[in-house]
């Protein structure tokens, strides 16, 4: 069975501080799961 962590994370800014951001996460192996208002959720495999 997988296993996940997750993060909730807000982000004020821009478009373009916003896609800088959610960048970072992506390279760092996160998902971005959901939106909603200035929350981003996102999740990351556990390498067990």
């Amino acid at each position: 069975m997988e296993k996940f962590e997750y993060k909730c994370i807000g982000i004020l800014g821009g478009g373009r501080r916003t896609t800088r951001i959610l960048n970072e996460y992506g390279r760092d192996g996160w998902e971005l799961v959901s939106t909603w208002s200035i929350w981003h959720y996102f999740k990351r495999k556990l390498s067990v």
